[in-house]
């Protein structure tokens, strides 16, 4: 595979062998196509010293079960085309969730990607254990892959989803990083119980993302929005999931929401009005803390 640049921007793509792991590293490929991005592919093996198939995994990894992960990791690797540079690696740690997190600390990776386990009746996505430490853990965003929808081709949209009360401004700046990094078009949206988004409003989100990041990036949103390359949008439903179900998308877009405001230190944490949202969202959505940048975005 190609070799990185010298700067290099990451993702960190957490495998198993199952569908689950095969969206990952899907969306990851269509994430690194977009962005020139390298792909750090990751197993992570427990460290407890209890065996029992498909969950632990004895500590000294000697013998069949190194064998396997190895085996399991060239797998994941052969999914990945020769324009996209990756990297495998088996990291030990005390459960899935911590490992990526410290394997996305130590290679200064912009997020983690996770496959979402299998769609049920009316859901997009159902999270997991391990999407759920990391969604109430994390430091960076979390982007996930939904179930058999995760290879998206080029990354042509970001659409960002705020409550009736907009003021997140990680998250806007996230977007706007992204969308800026990507070439992409970002839609501003949202999400309401009434009959609109006010005048009032819709000038405090272009504000937060014309003043986010300071002047090189302001600059950025601020061209976006005269250009037309970003706008602010409201949408209407009986409630969230119902404003959420009627937006309409377009092939290759990604979502981004934000974490609760009971998130601290930084850290992602999903809340129930995002869960919500994930029971409609149709396309991959990346879940940002309320500090961070974008997972596709420059440094």
């Amino acid at each position: 595979m190609s070799q990185p640049a010298a700067t290099t921007r990451r993702l960190v793509v957490g495998y198993i062998a199952t569908d689950r792991g095969r969206d990952a590293i899907a969306l990851a490929i269509s994430l690194a196509r977009s962005a020139g991005i390298e792909l750090i592919v990751t197993i992570v093996r427990p460290e407890s010293s209890t065996f029992t198939a498909g969950n632990s995994i004895p500590q000294d990894g000697t013998g069949i079960v190194l064998q396997q992960l190895e085996d399991w990791l060239d797998e994941a690797l052969s999914l990945v085309p020769d324009d996209v540079c990756a990297r495998g690696l088996i990291h030990t740690s005390s459960n899935e969730s911590k490992g990526l997190m410290e394997v996305a600390e130590a290679e200064g990776a912009l997020g983690i990607v996770i496959g979402a386990r299998a769609t049920t009746l009316m859901r997009s996505f159902r999270i997991g254990t391990v999407a759920t430490s990391l969604l109430h853990s994390s430091t960076v965003p979390v982007v996930l892959a939904p179930s058999g929808n995760s290879d998206i081709g080029p990354v042509s949209r970001i659409t960002t989803f705020f409550g009736a009360r907009p003021g997140a401004a990680a998250l806007i700046g996230a977007a706007v990083q992204s969308a800026a990094a990507l070439d992409v078009d970002l839609r501003l949206i949202s999400l309401i119980e009434n009959d609109g988004l006010g005048d009032d409003d819709t000038v405090e989100i272009q504000e937060f993302a014309e003043e986010y990041g300071g002047a090189v990036l302001a600059g950025r949103a601020a061209e976006m929005l005269e250009s037309g390359r970003a706008v602010v949008r409201s949408q209407a439903g009986a409630d969230i999931e119902d404003a959420a179900a009627n937006v309409d998308f377009q092939p290759g877009e990604i979502a981004f929401i934000g974490s609760s405001r009971l998130g601290r230190g930084g850290r992602v944490f999903i809340g129930a009005r995002a869960r919500r949202l994930l029971r409609v969202l149709p396309v991959p959505v990346v879940v940002v803390p309320r500090r961070a940048i974008g997972p596709v975005s420059t440094r």
